[in-house]
C-alpha cells in the first residue's frame, strides 16, 4: 500500500497477512478476524515475527558493511549493495541477493536456531572438499551469509548441449564424498517417500485427472516399499540441476544443503533424474535433454538398482506437477496445464519404466 508521510513523501510499504497460528503475539503484529472468525495476523514487511534477521537482511547499509569491503578511497560516495528478493515464505524463509560493484552475496534467512545448524552443514561440506559456498559472518540473529559460488547452473550447460563435458560419473563422486559426519545429523523422508502428500497437490491443480494420480502414487508406493534401496548414506536430499555448478568438467558448486543427512544414493540420483526429464516441459529449449537423460540413467543403473531408481524418479516428477501453475504469466494464463499434463505423463513413463526393470 501506499503511504503518504508528513513531508508528503510517498512511500509503499508492504503488509502480510496469514492465517498460520503463532504461539503467542508477537511484537510488531496485530491480530483480526477475518470472515468466519478465522483468526489474522498482519505486520509490516520486512519485520516477520518467526524472522527476526529479515529486517537486517533488508536494510542495505548494514548488509553492505557486513558483506563488502569498503572502497579504498574513503573519500568516495558510500555505494549501497543492490538487494534483491529471491524468494520469501512468510514466517519460514527468505532468500536474498547483495551486488556491489560487481560482486554477489548471499543471504539466507532462518527461523530461530536454523541458521547454526545449516551453517554446521556447510563447514562439514567445505571440511571434506565439497564445494559448498563459503560462509560470511554477520552480526545479525538466524542469517546465514554465503559468498557466491562459483561456476555455471548446470541447467545452463543442459540447455546448451545436454551437459555433454560433465561426465555422469562427476555427480556419482560427488555423492560418494559426502562426509560420513552428516550420517549423524537428523535424517528427512525422500522426495518419493513423501509421494502421497505431493499426490493432493497434483490433483487440487488437475482435479480432472484425479484417477490417474491416483493411479500412479499407487505405483510409486509400491514400488518405494518394495524395491531395494540399498543401504542408508550420507545424502543431499535435494539433489537436481538447479544446485549444482560446474565449471568446465567438473561440478565447482553444491548449493542448497539444507537436507543434509543419512539417506540413500538411490534417492539423490532419482531427484536429479525427476527434475531432468521434466525441463522440456518448462522450457522448449532444452532440445538436449532426451538425449542428456538416457546418458545418465545409464550410468546410474551401474550405481543403483534401476527400478528403484526410475520408480523414485517417478515420485520426484509427481512432485513437480502442481508447480506448474506457478508458472502461468498474465500473458499466456492457462498454459500452464498443459504443462501439468505433461510433467504428469513423464511421471507415469518413469513409473512404468520401473515396473519393466523389476528384477
Amino acid at each position: 500500500m501506499d503511504v503518504v508521510a508528513g513531508d508528503d513523501q510517498v512511500t509503499t510499504e508492504f503488509l502480510c497477512i496469514s492465517t498460520a497460528a503463532l504461539t503467542a503475539p508477537a511484537e510488531g503484529t496485530v491480530q483480526l478476524t477475518g470472515a468466519d472468525g478465522l483468526a489474522l495476523t498482519v505486520w509490516r514487511h520486512p519485520h516477520d515475527p518467526l524472522l527476526p534477521g529479515l529486517a537486517w537482511a533488508c536494510d542495505a547499509a548494514k548488509v553492505g558493511a557486513a558483506l563488502f569491503e569498503p572502497l579504498p578511497d574513503r573519500r568516495s560516495a558510500v555505494v549501497l549493495p543492490e538487494l534483491a528478493t529471491v524468494s520469501y515464505r512468510p514466517l519460514r524463509r527468505a532468500v536474498l541477493t547483495a551486488d556491489h560493484l560487481g560482486e554477489r552475496r548471499y543471504l539466507k534467512v532462518l527461523r530461530h536456531g536454523q541458521a547454526g545448524r545449516l551453517a554446521e552443514r556447510h563447514r562439514l561440506l567445505t571440511s571434506a572438499g565439497i564445494p559448498a559456498p563459503e560462509l560470511i559472518e554477520v552480526p545479525a540473529p538466524d542469517v546465514l551469509a554465503m559468498h557466491r559460488a562459483p561456476g555455471t547452473p548446470l541447467a545452463e550447460r543442459l540447455m546448451r548441449d545436454g551437459a555433454r563435458s560433465i561426465q555422469p560419473h562427476a555427480l556419482i563422486n560427488l555423492l560418494q564424498n559426502l562426509p560420513p559426519e552428516s550420517m549423524r545429523l537428523p535424517e528427512r523422508p525422500a522426495w518419493a517417500a513423501r509421494v502421497r502428500d505431493y499426490a493432493m497437490g497434483a490433483a487440487a491443480v488437475l482435479p480432472e485427472e484425479q484417477a490417474r494420480i491416483t493411479a500412479l502414487t499407487n505405483k510409486v508406493h509400491h514400488l518405494v516399499s518394495t524395491v531395494d534401496a540399498g543401504p542408508k548414506v550420507p545424502s543431499h536430499g535435494d539433489f537436481y540441476e538447479a544446485n549444482l555448478l560446474v565449471t568446465g568438467e567438473s561440478i565447482s558448486g553444491l548449493l542448497d544443503v539444507d537436507a543434509l543427512g543419512p539417506g540413500h544414493l538411490v534417492d539423490d540420483l532419482a531427484c536429479f533424474i525427476g527434475h531432468l526429464a521434466v525441463l522440456p516441459s518448462l522450457d522448449s529449449r532444452y532440445i538436449h535433454v532426451p538425449a542428456a537423460l538416457d546418458r545418465f540413467l545409464a550410468a546410474f543403473d551401474h550405481v543403483v538398482d534401476p527400478s528403484a531408481l526410475r520408480g523414485r524418479a517417478a515420485g520426484v516428477a509427481l512432485t513437480l506437477v502442481a508447480g506448474a501453475k506457478h508458472r502461468a504469466s498474465p500473458a499466456s494464463p492457462d498454459a500452464w496445464h498443459a504443462d501439468a499434463l505433461r510433467r504428469l505423463a513423464i511421471a507415469e513413463s518413469l513409473a512404468d519404466a520401473a515396473l519393466a526393470r523389476r528384477s
